[in-house]
């Protein structure tokens, strides 16, 4: 398969995603806008909805996209409808954009006083919607749609007509196909090189005659790696040892009748099984195999991405262990982790290529050369300890050996890594094997250098900001997919210095990034020094673009291709530390269509003035380097999901975010964010109601400053009901006194505990909320919605100096963690707190520093309580006396006293005395 085939995979893939689905989702949208829209754009909207709901049904159809694409006029016409499909979310989006400024200027108008319900009213929103539409330069226009639809209608006829075609349509579904390896090894063993370990590893694991399992084995590796030629060595050691030796080729054997025929074919000879069925054919192997020690080697093991398959092949397999002896063994050859896992590999061997002294080793060999130090180390190291790679060179320059100019010897040496075709195109089965989704979220890696480190996160986002993920749960579905392209082999852990998964970082083999440069080249570019030479425009169907700094003022010469692009990354120079400290204004608003643009590489300390013209700007990173105040600018990105600073540098972030006065414009903003409320003239564009619309705000919102909140109905201006994604919610009053730790009264809320109970009542979550936090609440009652979150299971409250009582928790069914720190005026825990449930999955409880605490007693608590609570800290509780509510508990408690002096061993209860809990005092 060549790089023109995986081209064709590449738009394929485009087309097979939710994308057009979206697309759909959003005109029909825009065409029911509460809105007032131009005479004529609303039937022309809901006429682009139908039209690419015909077009998704047209290309759903497998026998139009079934099949791999060789017929290359069928190939041009889906790039062709790609485009066309691109300006259609151009002119969308920007319908959209102006739907939610028109909103932002409804609710800002509605805020001064100047917005009601009256008929008047209404009539100036449905102007200044109209006026948004027509006047705006950069607004969408009818002509423009009606442009859109006229090209998308002409193409999908052209699309059809060439599929009715009989000649066409046959090149269109041809097959790919691989030929299957025989088990006799291509090397004798005293030329096989590389690999000892492994090899022994793999033998001892085969031979070990003591061992009565059966045990299946899975040799893991890239292509090229060596993995038939290492399983073949083995074979051929081991197969005197086995009753009965099998090798199966088994490619696209993933059907349970094909995987059993094969191993019927291999292991009798016989190779007609068509008048058998899969039950016959079970009874033949059966009959022959039944209680021999049986060797089979699956050679070639690919994922199916049906589930039906899958189950069925696995099926195979344990009909086949099911009736041979004891010692039977099964090897597996594959690309990827998860067919090992998926298929019950007890012990697994990876191949991450030979020793660069072993690859001399069989170039030299290879090549019928003498070790003479013509191959040098560096050549050597260019094929990533690839075996395949390594014997490719070796037959080149063994069939230029005479030569020793450029077209000899000479020349393939010193450029190794454009004679190793072969072996890149070995890999571009590995992007055809995956499944439409991966391959255009693979594809975009192909912008980034060799040897790049990704971040996960980072990357994820990125793809989640190009429409690559549906919609629906996309950072659990983005993750989901990274972790698919790392089970298939083609990301690989790299663990920094620093240890932990937050420093963890992958990289992609070098022959693998080169393979989907190759695949994704029409889509995805690289600009830098070395490659500007002859390049005079980006071609228009490029819409991925990272270039160095060093070239960036360069890209204005490109007169044709910017405004198409949807990714921008900057990179460093090589040899450049610092980064370039500005970019032109005049350069970055040419970008106008640019979805995602990392600056993160760069070393500029404020926003670009022309930021707020990319409209449909949805991933920002920035560096380190830049000012947290980003100005007015960036509440113009109404589509903005992602602002990332620096290496994610969570503290840099955060403060950015919290300076963003008017935030609320970001409606589509998925972040974790940290939101200050200001009162009096500072509380314009830092008012809770900025938060009403931001219905997709990432893990954790913070909300600091609640003492400047007035009433219940300001606070329900916030909508905490409607943020669905938020997990963890921290609520906050005052600010600590920097001597003592004291609230500080910033306003009557502060000090009157009154409005602060409203308050609390007004920021009700929605009820799958997962973590909680309230600090410095001066109310004295506990907010009622408390005991309706479902979801919670981890609870803290801390320095509520005047909460009476402890909330009644125990009917949570979730609750895991409670931590109660400075309730300074409870007196006692009792049945109250149960709430009349027992707390059924609590498992640790932390009280600190409560100086009024007297008692945690048994009073109306449920006889048996807190079922599975096992880690009791108790500190800096002067006057507590009595813990006999502990007794109620059911299980061994690990019990940690500090600083509560009436409390002894005679003080516990008796499961203490009696040895089944524990408690250490400090």
């Amino acid at each position: 398969m060549g790089p023109e085939v995986a081209v064709a995979l590449a738009v394929v893939g485009w087309f097979v995603s939710p994308h057009i689905t979206k697309l759909m989702e959003v005109a029909r949208s825009c065409a029911s806008s509460k809105y007032k829209l131009p005479r004529g754009m609303r039937k022309k909207l809901l006429k682009l909805a139908e039209d690419l709901g015909d077009i998704k049904d047209f290309l759903d159809d497998p026998a139009i996209m079934g099949g791999s694409v060789n017929d290359r006029t069928w190939v041009n016409r889906l790039w062709s409808l790609k485009d066309a499909i691109h300006d259609a979310e151009e002119i969308l989006d920007l319908f959209e954009s102006h739907i939610l400024e028109a909103e932002a200027a409804k609710n800002l108008k509605k805020r001064s006083g100047g917005g009601g319900g009256s008929a008047s009213s209404s009539g100036r929103k449905s102007a200044y919607s109209w006026w948004i539409f027509t006047t705006n330069t950069s607004g969408p226009s009818l002509n423009q749609l009606k442009e859109v639809l006229k090209n998308l209608g002409e193409l999908r006829e052209r699309m059809r007509e060439l599929c009715e075609n009989p000649t066409t349509r046959s090149a269109v579904l041809s097959p790919l196909c691989r030929a299957p390896l025989g088990p006799e090894p291509v090397r004798e063993k005293k030329l096989f090189f590389g690999y000892a370990v492994e090899y022994e590893q793999l033998v001892s694991m085969l031979g070990d005659g003591n061992c009565k399992d059966k045990k299946v084995i899975s040799l893991i590796g890239h292509g090229g790696m060596g993995k038939t030629e290492l399983a073949r060595q083995a074979y051929r050691h081991v197969r005197g040892k086995f009753d009965r030796p099998i090798w199966v080729p088994a490619y696209g054997k993933n059907a349970q009748f094909d995987l059993l025929a094969e191993i019927w074919k291999s292991a009798v000879g016989e190779k007609s099984v068509q008048e058998m069925n899969i039950s016959s054919l079970q009874d033949k192997l059966r009959a022959q195999l039944a209680s021999q020690r049986c060797l089979l080697v699956l050679d070639d093991v690919w994922r199916d991405e049906k589930d039906i398959n899958e189950s069925e092949r696995r099926n195979a397999l344990r009909c086949f262990t099911d009736f041979v002896g004891v010692g039977s063994r099964i090897v597996m050859t594959t690309r990827s982790r998860i067919c090992s896992t998926k298929l019950g590999a007890q012990e697994t061997i990876f191949l991450n290529g030979i020793k660069p002294e072993e690859m001399m080793l069989l170039l030299n060999d290879t090549a019928n050369i003498s070790a003479d130090g013509t191959i040098g180390i560096q050549g050597v190291l260019k094929l990533k300890g690839s075996p395949s790679a390594a014997i490719e060179i070796g037959e080149k320059l063994k069939a230029r050996r005479a030569g020793c100019g450029p077209e000899g010897r000479g020349g393939i040496l010193e450029n190794i890594e454009c004679h190793i075709a072969g072996v890149v195109a070995s890999h571009l089965a590995s992007y055809d094997h995956l499944p439409p989704h991966l391959q255009r979220c693979f594809a975009l890696c192909s912008i980034f250098p060799d040897g790049w480190r990704f971040e996960p996160e980072k990357l994820s986002k990125m793809w989640m900001a190009l429409g690559f993920v549906e919609e629906k749960g996309m950072e659990d579905v983005a993750r989901g997919y990274f972790q698919e392209l790392v089970d298939r082999s083609l990301f690989e852990l790299e663990q920094s210095k620093g240890g932990g998964d937050k420093h963890n970082r992958y990289v992609i083999h070098e022959h693998i990034h080169r393979m989907i440069r190759d695949a994704s080249s029409k889509n995805c570019i690289s600009i830098s020094r070395a490659s500007t030479a002859d390049r005079t425009s980006i071609p228009p169907r490029v819409r991925h673009l990272s270039v160095t700094s060093g070239c960036l003022d360069q890209l204005s010469e490109y007169s044709i291709g910017l405004g198409n692009l949807r990714t921008l990354i900057v990179l460093k120079d090589d040899g450049d530390d610092d980064g370039i400290a500005a970019i032109d204004k005049d350069i970055l608003q040419q970008f106008k269509g640019v979805r995602v643009l990392d600056l993160t590489e760069t070393a500029i300390t404020g926003l670009p003035a022309s930021i707020g013209k990319l409209k449909h700007l949805r991933y920002l990173g920035l560096p380190s380097t830049v000012s947290s105040d980003l100005g007015d600018q960036v509440t113009k990105l109404v589509f903005l999901q992602t602002l990332s600073v620096g290496q994610e540098d969570k503290g840099k972030k955060r403060e950015c975010i919290t300076n963003i006065s008017g935030i609320g414009r970001l409606v589509k903003l998925r972040e974790s964010i940290e939101f200050q409320v200001m009162r009096g003239s500072e509380k314009e564009g830092h008012g809770l109601w900025e938060l009403a619309g931001m219905k997709s705000l990432g893990k954790t919102l913070s909300i600091k400053g609640l003492e400047a909140v007035a009433s219940k109905e300001e606070a329900k201006q916030a909508r905490l009901d409607n943020k669905c994604s938020v997990k963890v919610l921290k609520l906050q009053w005052g600010a600590p006194d920097a001597r003592h730790g004291e609230p500080v009264a910033r306003s009557s809320a502060a000090a009157d505990p009154a409005p602060a109970v409203a308050v609390l009542q007004g920021l009700q979550p929605h009820r799958y909320l997962h973590e909680l936090r309230i600090a410095r609440y001066p109310g004295e009652t506990s907010p009622t919605w408390l005991s309706g979150l479902e979801k919670l299971t981890r609870l803290y409250l801390k320095n509520c100096r005047k909460l009476k009582a402890l909330p009644a928790l125990g009917q949570l069914p979730c609750l895991e963690l409670l931590e109660i720190k400075e309730l300074c005026v409870v007196a006692r825990i009792d049945g109250g707190f149960c709430g009349g449930g027992a707390f059924p999955k609590l498992k640790k409880i932390v009280l600190d520093d409560m100086k009024e605490l007297v008692a945690w007693n048994d009073n109306d608590m449920p006889k048996v309580a807190f079922p599975l609570l096992r880690d009791v800290s108790i500190a800096d509780c002067p006057l507590l006396s009595s813990l006999s509510g502990l007794g109620r508990c059911t299980g061994p408690i690990h019990l940690r006293v500090k600083g509560c002096p009436h409390i002894t061993p005679d003080t516990l209860p008796a499961a203490f005395r009696n040895g089944v809990s524990t408690c250490k005092f400090h």
